[in-house]
């Protein structure tokens, strides 16, 4: 931490230049007993702090000990809290927080990758403002900040009230600044986040009578039913909804999944049964099961004028209608049908790609009018606890136009937003910017901007297409680095606060609209004085004490909120809403939005995925260097289209194809596949970035899906994610798209072993069935735990025998784990070419497997969902890491001991040993060995995010797995020191901490009462 003190020889860092005090060899090694030298060393804040030596003492840090802060994830509006690791005044490592309510200690790989967008090298470092070079281009030149205050000023001053504030989805003390500072300077706000489910929560506001997306308590039902909603990947909050997921299958209903979406996403994989519709087609299938409701008596706790509505909405609806409609076999929309009638707790939710979409909207009404008729509102469908977004796509096409005519002066841009690249092209927005440049020239009667009136003004800290237009930009500070709060459902309020002092020369967004609103004379009441967003927000917080009626002051109440990373009020203290439906729903129009593509078109399917969102993780190489999980392929976009659909266009495997309409095209990869409805082509979003970063330019090539589809005409400008036609041909350029997975299938070897569930079993309160990876004498009492036979003698391992145990049951494939991994043990990120070359370093990988559904008794009856039509194969995920085998075959062919077996039971690799002969990769049964071909470089200030207590390993080296041996040497010291052994859940590799659904267990099987040790029996 860096601090001053008085008194005492000090010595100055963290300079903008080493003539202010950078950090020479000379000086470096004077303060080398300084905490923070080590974080302002990479540093470039042009203000001056000043660190005193540690013989001096510090009070929050003791050199080589972690000091850990309790925030707030602010990658997406989930707001999952966070535990920020630092060591030595700088974050190495961000980890769910066990206190949260929502998280409960996990954390998604987004999340995990947060460190590398704190850290990244193509932050803006300062102010810029947009000047012409000595060519007349375009570029950007750094001025201070009084000077960009004053540019601020002044065009706040020029607009007026002609101006507007856009910002991605806010909560908390972020949106009453916002909405204050807009309302008070007499502008407009808007929000803008294509991830965002206002579809849902308009929904809910027409059928319900309260705006919001409820909280789906999907561990209480007993059948979900549900829409292409991606809530085990981007869809509200998904690591909320892993853990209820898991739990609902750990439950002894064993909740059952039903998954209606166009291709094999990561949630549909992870469904009981996954049915391949015609994008477009959901609204149809929902409205026949609505009818299908109530004609079979579900619904009668409703009023006579609910029930004639819900009539007269559905009207003639039919399951020869949806079966045609969506091209799903009639029988199984029987199916889906007569198992929500005879469900008890039964659910159906919508959302991705369908609830994004036009009709995204009435989709959802429907699905919120079947959860009414299933009486599931209240205990499943909570809307006590509601998230609120405020995304408006409508508000931002109308501001796009007066951008346009000159009518708007001035667009304020938040971080965490880029229109420019997330709205597709037809809606004119980035050309809104720059037709808007020259009106607002012609208005100032120049021949360009006033150097002193900047037309748009950024506050994002990447130099993302959206700032690119920008004429003044100023960098805000990461979340780590800045103070806030997140209100992401109603009773839990977290807080944001700075574990570390900012790495660039950036400032608080809240600090930056609290000076705009100074420099034109505004108070913002909702400031209540405050001259700082620190202060802002304790402001804030000070009401909310107040509203909690807290028995403790103030100092210590915020101490303790602090501490615990906010407060979490008891879901039993929030009033039941009541329920109230609007009458317009039942006038809404229900006309599926299906496609008509002509002869040889085929229906565009944009998707959003773990790996980039919507595209604002693009430049982050650990997520760019993450296979996916369904596909198995990094470092790209792709077209995913049915082998029948690529066989009638001559479309063969590793071609590129070009993706053509009216509005754009893209040239991708193919990727032939059974797990896609025939006559799609899906495309992931978030790849194709023309600026944003190094990483998210090594990707540029396959360009921006959003750029194929047409503007909205309705009312609401819903995005046409399922309505797009585009024509498929064969590109000249060839583009290799690397899959890091070579088998598709198990091929009977039995490496991921699943188990059919018995129905009947379940009613007795345990799983029988039988294991469709291996079909042994075991397969048929539920693939029971057996005994490997062993060739050798088994080491003993007296006091400790760390073991980890995976419950393939409850990996989703998410990839947390993997992610993880690369930010605890320092691993390089090594780039397509070197992964095509099979030369990735990465420690943990996701194996997936696609292995045919095992014979389950005849067909047509309501008790099996099980029919032709459905999809017939089941989908396995099985985390791969070193298996720190008793009697490893790597080791005794090591030549110099490089990897030996300790007294612990670990596989432990001795990094300056090793020689680089690579006989142990060689005779590795599992694979997970990497070495090191390269001296893998960290660029500046990346390698700050490197952790210290973990060997940075050179060209030549072989690495592996270590189970996080340093953090089992710290676990058993701090047992030491308190004269005990380890107990069981105190140490936990960073997989093992991170994954939503608890899948990995991390222990010593010698102490009977472990987890792993009960999960062996």
């Amino acid at each position: 931490m860096v601090a001053e003190r008085s008194g005492e020889q000090l010595v100055q860092i963290g300079s903008s230049s080493k003539a202010e005090g950078g950090v020479s060899r000379r000086s470096f090694l004077k303060i080398l007993g300084a905490a923070p030298v080590v974080a302002a060393a990479g540093c470039s804040d042009s203000t001056k702090h000043k660190a005193y030596p540690n013989v001096f003492g510090q009070d929050d840090s003791i050199p080589g000990v972690a000091v850990w802060y309790n925030s707030t994830c602010q990658e997406c509006a989930a707001g999952c809290g966070v535990s920020v690791r630092t060591r030595e005044g700088r974050v190495v490592k961000v980890e769910g927080n066990k206190n949260h309510p929502l998280s409960k200690g996990g954390l998604c790989a987004l999340g995990q990758a947060s460190l590398q967008a704190l850290y990244d090298p193509d932050r803006i470092r300062q102010p810029l403002v947009k000047t012409q070079d000595d060519a007349g281009n375009e570029t950007f030149a750094p001025i201070s900040w009084s000077e960009a205050y004053k540019r601020l000023g002044v065009a706040l001053k020029f607009a007026g009230a002609d101006f507007a504030l856009l910002t991605g989805e806010q909560s908390g003390s972020a949106r009453t600044l916002s909405a204050d500072f807009a309302e008070q300077l007499g502008g407009t706000r808007l929000v803008y986040d294509p991830l965002s489910p206002v579809e849902t929560a308009e929904a809910s506001q027409l059928v319900f009578g309260e705006y919001g997306v409820p909280t789906y308590h999907l561990d209480k039902a007993d059948l979900v039913v549900n829409f292409g909603a991606d809530f085990l990947e981007t869809w509200s909050s998904p690591v909320e909804y892993a853990r209820r997921w898991a739990d609902g299958r750990r439950g002894k209903s064993h909740t059952r999944y039903l998954h209606i979406e166009p291709r094999l996403s990561l949630t549909a994989a992870n469904a009981d049964r996954w049915y391949t519709n015609t994008p477009g087609s959901e609204l149809s299938l929902a409205k026949f099961l609505l009818k299908h409701l109530v004609e079979n008596g579900r619904g009668e706790n409703l009023s006579d004028r609910v029930r004639a509505g819900i009539a007269s909405l559905v009207g003639k609806a039919s399951s020869a209608k949806a079966a045609a409609d969506s091209h799903i076999d009639e029988r199984d929309v029987l199916v889906i049908a007569h198992k929500l009638v005879e469900s008890r707790h039964g659910v159906v939710i919508s959302g991705g790609s369908a609830g994004r979409s036009e009709k995204g909207r009435e989709l959802a009404v429907v699905v919120s009018l079947i959860n009414l008729v299933l009486a599931s509102v209240g205990e499943i469908v909570d809307l006590s606890k509601m998230r609120r977004p405020e995304s408006d796509r409508q508000g931002l096409v109308e501001a796009a136009e007066k951008l346009k005519s000159g009518k708007l002066k001035l667009l304020l841009v938040a971080n965490g937003t880029n229109p420019a690249f997330t709205l597709p092209a037809d809606y004119g927005f980035a050309y809104a910017l720059r037709q808007g440049r020259v009106e607002h020239a012609k208005a100032l009667g120049e021949a360009k901007l006033s150097d002193n009136t900047p037309f748009v003004v950024s506050f994002s800290s990447s130099m993302d297409e959206t700032t690119k237009l920008a004429d003044l930009v100023l960098p805000s500070h990461h979340s780590l680095e800045d103070w806030g709060d997140v209100e992401p459902v109603s009773g839990v309020r977290s807080i944001v606060q700075p574990a570390m002092t900012p790495v660039f020369d950036t400032k608080s967004f809240g600090d930056m609209l609290l000076k705009g609103a100074e420099s034109v004379g505004k108070e913002l009441p909702s400031a209540n004085g405050a001259k700082s967003y620190q202060d802002f927000v304790k402001a804030q917080w000070r009401q909310v004490h107040s509203q909690v009626g807290s028995n403790q002051d103030f100092t210590s109440w915020w101490m303790s909120a602090l501490e615990r990373g906010g407060i979490f009020s008891d879901s039993s203290d929030t009033p039941r809403v009541r329920i109230s439906v609007d009458e317009s729903v039942y006038g809404l129009d229900l006309s599926s939005p299906l496609a008509a593509p002509k002869n040889g078109e085929l229906t565009l399917f944009p998707y959003f995925s773990v790996k980039s969102f919507d595209g604002r993780a693009a430049n982050r190489p650990w997520l760019q260097e993450l296979p996916d999980p369904i596909v198995q392929a990094v470092w790209d976009a792709w077209g995913e289209i049915n082998t029948k659909s690529a066989k009638k266009l001559g479309i063969k495997h590793g071609d590129t194809i070009t993706v053509r309409n009216t509005y754009g095209e893209l040239n991708v990869p193919v990727y032939l596949s059974d797990r896609i409805a025939e006559g799609v082509v899906a495309v992931p979003v978030g790849q194709g970035h023309s600026e944003f970063g190094r990483y998210a330019r090594q990707v540029s090539h396959v360009g921006n899906v959003f750029e194929l589809l047409p503007k909205s005409e309705s009312a609401r400008r819903e995005l046409p994610l399922l309505t797009t036609s585009v024509s498929i041909t064969r590109a000249f350029k060839k583009t290799d798209l690397v899959v890091v997975q070579g088998s598709d299938s198990q091929k009977g070897r039995g490496l991921a072993r699943t188990l059919v569930v018995d129905k009947s079993a379940h009613q007795n309160g345990h799983a029988n069935g039988h294991d469709s990876a291996e079909g042994g004498e075991h397969g048929s009492h539920g693939g029971g735990h057996h005994e490997p036979k062993q060739m050798y003698k088994q080491r003993v391992h007296p006091l400790y025998d760390w073991v980890m145990g995976v419950d393939l049951a409850a990996c989703t494939g998410c990839s947390a784990c993997v992610t993880a991994c690369f930010a605890e043990n320092n691993i390089p990120t090594v780039g397509k070419k070197v992964v095509f070359q099979g030369r990735e370093m990465s420690w943990l990988r996701i194996d997936r497997y696609f292995d045919e559904q095992p014979e389950t008794g005849g067909h047509g009856s309501h008790d099996d969902d099980h029919h032709p039509s459905a999809e017939e194969f089941t989908v396995s995920f099985m985390p791969m890491m070193c298996q720190q085998c008793n009697n490893a075959p790597c080791e005794p062919v090591c030549p110099v001991y490089a990897t030996y077996h300790n007294e612990e039971g670990l596989n432990v690799m001795v990094y300056n040993r090793c020689v680089g002969t690579r006989y142990c990769s060689n005779n590795c049964s599992y694979k997970v060995r990497r070495f090191n071909w390269f001296e893998f470089e960290f660029p500046e200030p990346m390698n700050l995010q490197l952790n210290p207590d973990v060997t940075k390993r050179s060209a030549g080296v072989m690495e592996k797995c270590t189970f996080c041996v340093q953090r089992i040497r710290e676990g058993q010291d701090r047992a030491k020191d308190a004269g005990r052994t380890v107990r069981d859940g105190e140490i936990q590799p960073a997989c093992v901490q991170s994954c939503p659904t608890q899948a990995l267990a991390f222990g010593n099987i010698n102490d009977p009462n472990s987890t792993v040790s009960k999960w062996s029996k």
